[in-house]
């Protein structure tokens, strides 16, 4: 994968997330997925805006970039974590 030779980490690694095997770029992009969900209702609480009413908010093409701007900085956060787990064994 590209963002794993720009990082020089690994991507195709497989993980073990709660019994679901995922490679390294999987898990991040998920992670990713749910940071800018977290920072759709931080904002909207913020702007007391109704997610459950108001459907305005859902705009999938400005998801997908945030997911794709977050992506190689959780691939980085998920290898430190990795590597950290790894040397405390």
């Amino acid at each position: 994968m590209k963002i794993g030779k720009t990082l020089e980490i690994d991507t195709t690694q497989v993980l073990d997330i709660n019994g679901q095997d995922m490679t390294l770029y999987e898990v991040s992009r998920w992670m990713s997925l749910i940071r800018g969900i977290e920072t759709i209702d931080k904002t909207a609480q913020r702007l007391k805006i109704n997610l459950d009413k108001d459907k305005t908010w859902v705009k999938p093409l400005a998801l997908q970039r945030y997911i794709e701007e977050d992506t190689p900085a959780s691939i980085t956060e998920v290898k430190v974590l990795i590597d950290k787990e790894e040397e405390e064994k």
